[in-house]
């Protein structure tokens, strides 16, 4: 009876951590904040952070998953108004990548901020910058790097928990039908 118990935790514990693994590529969606201001104040050199005291030029690379949905947010520090886009090259194109554009032709305002939600749809190495006139020869840019899908699959341990598992059952049941005097202990 204990063992038939333990087997069954066994196989259960089994098949919780298979689909915990399996199910984490199911999982989208992820929030990225920038501050977008002066590099230093009075320096004349602008860029983007992840806090307003960490304002660098160029800003701090985003690394993007192809197929992930993201929310980027950018918070305007600076006493002139900015924008954010993705472009292929260092340049304004006002025809964003991915669509991820916010305020690109009628700016954030000193103090304001705005949000996109996109998905990139393939992979590479790209720009994010702000719109302004000027703001890019200012600093105000940073890289995007956006990296293939990897399919998660069941890690190898996983994998052969699993097969010893089934194993150990398999022998077990195989052990109560044909009875104790048939097979050998285990």
């Amino acid at each position: 009876m204990k063992k038939t118990l333990f087997l069954t935790l066994i196989f259960v514990v089994c098949l919780l951590s298979t689909f915990a693994v399996t199910s984490k590529a199911q999982i989208s969606g992820t929030s990225i904040t920038l501050y977008a201001g002066a590099v230093t104040s009075g320096s004349g050199t602008y860029g983007y952070g992840s806090s307003s005291s960490t304002i660098t030029s160029p800003g701090p690379t985003l690394n993007l998953v192809e197929g992930t949905t993201y929310t980027v947010t950018v918070n305007d520090v600076a006493d002139m108004p900015h924008s954010f886009e993705i472009v292929s090259s260092k340049a304004v194109s006002n025809s964003p990548l991915f669509g991820a554009g916010i305020d690109i032709a009628s700016y954030i305002p000193a103090g304001g901020s705005g949000n996109v939600t996109f998905t990139p749809n393939k992979t590479g190495n790209f720009y994010y910058v702000c719109t302004v006139p000027g703001h890019i020869d200012l600093g105000m840019w940073g890289n995007v790097k956006v990296s293939a899908t990897v399919p998660e699959y069941p890690s190898t341990f996983t994998l052969m928990f699993a097969a010893l598992t089934i194993s150990a059952l398999a022998a077990y049941l195989a052990k109560l039908k044909i009875g104790n005097n048939k097979f050998p202990n285990f």
